[in-house]
């Protein structure tokens, strides 16, 4: 889980929760509204804001999971490559993105 900058981990990591912080300015980049299947509305985060943060080189996300992501949401009909782009140049990894936009695309 993703918490941002200032929040006190300690609970969470008593209860094995794997935990990320970032910048607070970066923490809502891409949040939105998902409901459940059991119709319960909760907080995530957008396909391009996760796609971003698994380029990132402390996510440890291995690679044959990194280009199987990458090829589904090439497939996507409400893919936003734009707003993907936006979003690695906010979390700095713009130049990991390209390469793997060029090859799918």
């Amino acid at each position: 889980m993703t918490f941002p900058m200032n929040y006190n981990l300690t609970n969470p990591k008593e209860e094995d929760i794997l935990c990320a912080q970032c910048k607070n300015e970066l923490y809502g980049l891409g949040l939105t509204e998902v409901i459940t299947p059991g119709r319960n509305i909760v907080k995530a985060y957008s396909a391009e804001r996760t796609l971003c943060d698994i380029l990132k080189p402390r996510s440890r996300v291995d690679i044959q999971m990194v280009t199987e992501a990458f090829k589904r949401y090439a497939v996507r009909a409400d893919k936003n490559i734009p707003l993907l782009s936006e979003y690695a140049k906010k979390l700095r990894v713009e130049t990991r993105l390209r390469a793997y936009l060029e090859v799918l695309l």
